[in-house]
Formats: C-alpha cells, structure tokens, sequence
C-alpha cells in the first residue's frame, strides 16, 4: 500500500525574516505567515488527510488551524524544531559577536558541534526520527505535518536518503509530498 504524508512548513514569523535561530522559543506567524497558511489552504482542498500532526509551538498550530480550520490536530511534541539554547533569538552575525570560537566551531562542523544550552544534533535527529517512525507505525492512509525546516530536512533525508542535510530546502509557503510504502 502506498500512503502521502505531506510536509508543511509553517507559515513566516518575524524570527525567520530577521534570520534569527529560535527553534525552541514559541513565536506565532506573522501577517505574511497567514497569507502564507491561506494560499496553502487553496493548495489542499482536495486533500483530506485523516491525521494533522504539529509540533505544538504556536507557529505550527497557526498554520494548522487556518489550512485545516475544521480538522482536529495531533500535538507531537517531538516534531519541535531542534533547540538552540544560548543562540536562541540571535542572528548569525550576533551569534557571531557574543561567541566568536563557538560559532567558528558550529560552522565547521554543525552535526558534531552543540552551541551552549542547545540540543545535541544526534538526540534531536533520534527525536524526530523516532516520532516520525511511530506515526507510520499508528496511522492509516494520508497523513499532514505541519513543522519546522530542520524536522522537514531529517524526515525528507532519512526516507530519499539524501545526505547532503543543508541542501533540503523548503520556504513557508511551501510542502513536500512523500509517497510511503507500507506493507
């Protein structure tokens, strides 16, 4: 049997313009973000999926609820962007400026590299993979995730294996679609 699991991103917050690391921090869509969610409303209204997973923060339920406003969600915590503990809120040029030998080395190397209060890029690959791998697991036919670019690249890595994580790519107003066979 072949399934779709749809990959949404959420709709533009005021962080993503400003290029900010915030992946823990909870911060609703702004104004481009809901007209963003309404063209992807048009884009899926003939698609009705039996389960809408989000993170839980409150960009993904935003988006959720105007894409799919009469649908019930599924709160998967693990579905939450990767955390980026002391950098949170920061732009790469702050980030930068406030830990120079830190960020040199996060550059050099991101998937070994753990900024200061941050999620380990191994724990947080092992959190998604494995909500990821108990959602196929639990559900029947199509299924939407309304998520997080980083969540969006480790999905859409592990199932194409494409190794090549940064060159997975995804804009707010934008979905993949994923064909899964199951047995």
């Amino acid at each position: 049997m072949t399934r779709k699991i749809y990959l949404i991103r959420h709709g533009e917050t005021d962080l993503n313009k400003a290029k900010c690391f915030y992946g823990s921090l909870d911060v609703s869509i702004n104004n481009t973000g809901k007209r963003q969610a309404l063209s992807l409303k048009e884009a899926f209204l003939e698609i009705n999926p039996n389960n809408i997973f989000i993170s839980g923060k409150k960009r993904t339920k935003e988006t959720a609820d105007i894409v799919f406003p009469k649908q019930a969600k599924i709160i998967e915590e693990r579905f939450a962007e990767k955390g980026f503990g002391e950098w949170e809120g920061l732009d790469a040029n702050a980030i930068e400026k406030s830990y120079p030998e830190e960020w040199q080395k996060w550059l050099d190397a991101p998937f070994d590299y753990t900024p200061p209060e941050a999620e380990n890029f191994s724990d947080f690959k092992k959190r998604v993979l494995t909500a990821f791998q108990e959602m196929i697991e639990t559900t029947t036919d199509n299924v939407v995730i309304i998520s997080h670019l980083g969540v969006i690249r480790t999905i859409v890595s592990y199932v194409s294996s494409i190794d090549d994580f940064w060159s997975i790519n995804l804009e707010q107003d934008a979905w993949l679609e994923l064909e899964i066979k199951t047995i």
